[in-house]
């Protein structure tokens, strides 16, 4: 740019005080002087001609140089890192295993007979009832993505109504004496705290999680007595059925696959697998026997019972721009 205006002004300078002015300004010879003149001055004329297509040209130059390049908007990169809250449901399967302490239940009644001694040992009886049904509830975590990897924390809990009606387990031996034993099991809610570890492809995370699993539910056993337990012309015998309330830990662990298809939402299906372990199931009933002396018992049913199930649920997420990862360029 600086040597076309250099060029420019050199070509301006000779219209003035280039070598033919000095022709021109010759005017010792008459007749040749009108015509140096009119040379002079069409010399001239041409000189401030291409000067003045220089300075056009200079001009266009500049203009060009000062045009401001296009500015092109960045690319947003999707992140998963943030905040998030959502909604979820599905359904839920599995089974509760029992294992009853009969020897422990026979000693107790031989102990409440008039000169009773120890009754024959029949050892345990084991039992499972299937349970299943539906859960619905909420989710609260939070992600942070370092390239495609995708870390994270999540709190979940549920509405369930997963439950089971059945035979709880095998009478065993007892079951010559006509009883038999219903159970009607429940979850009633359940939630888990897990991490969770994912790679993320553009808007999809797949990823693992695992952690701590709760749950609440209810426990219900009903006994039923046969019509005449003690034979012979004996009113029919009845026993009562009971029921508790528990709350248990275990572990989980599962996977999914979440999509994002807004800057904020995103939607997921998962698995999970939870493992509530054993806990104590004993229950006490009463044994009514008219005419008999005595004339009731005191049955303890002495149990422990597995909890373990799979679920299987879909949501919505949103996600907070608290603490999100800025956006960049592709």
């Amino acid at each position: 740019m600086q040597q076309v205006l250099m060029d420019c002004l050199a070509v301006a300078g000779r219209a003035f005080t280039g070598p033919r002015a000095g022709f021109a300004a010759c005017k010792a010879a008459p007749l040749v002087a009108p015509f140096a003149s009119l040379i002079a001055v069409l010399d001239r004329r041409r000189e401030l001609w291409l000067a003045a297509v220089c300075a056009l040209a200079f001009t266009g130059v500049a203009g060009a140089a000062d045009l401001a390049l296009p500015v092109v908007a960045p690319v947003p990169v999707f992140s998963w890192t943030g905040v998030y809250l959502g909604i979820g449901g599905g359904t839920g399967w599995g089974n509760n295993e029992y294992n009853w302490n009969q020897d422990a239940t026979l000693a107790a009644v031989a102990a409440q007979m008039p000169n009773g001694g120890p009754l024959a040992l029949l050892g345990g009886t084991q039992g499972s009832l299937p349970i299943s049904g539906g859960f619905f509830g909420g989710q609260l975590g939070g992600n942070w993505q370092v390239e495609w990897a995708v870390f994270g924390i999540q709190a979940d809990a549920h509405w369930a109504d997963i439950e089971g009606h059945g035979s709880c387990f095998d009478a065993g031996a007892v079951a010559t004496a006509g009883l038999s034993f219903g159970c009607n099991d429940k979850v009633s809610s359940f939630g888990t705290v897990t991490g969770r570890v994912g790679a993320a492809v553009d808007h999809a995370l797949i990823y693992a999680k695992g952690g701590l699993a709760w749950e609440t539910g209810q426990h219900t056993l009903t006994p039923t007595a046969p019509f005449n337990v003690m034979g012979g012309n004996n009113p029919q015998a009845s026993i009562t059925s009971a029921s508790s309330s528990q709350f248990q830990t275990g572990w989980t662990f599962g996977a999914g696959l979440e999509y994002a298809f807004a800057q904020h939402w995103s939607a997921f299906v998962e698995y999970s697998y939870l493992d509530l372990g054993t806990r104590s199931a004993n229950s006490t009933h009463f044994l009514s026997l008219p005419g008999n002396v005595p004339s009731s018992f005191v049955i303890p049913i002495q149990t422990t019972a597995t909890e373990r199930f799979n679920i299987v649920k879909a949501g919505l997420n949103y996600r907070f721009n608290w603490w999100s990862a800025p956006l960049a360029a592709r």
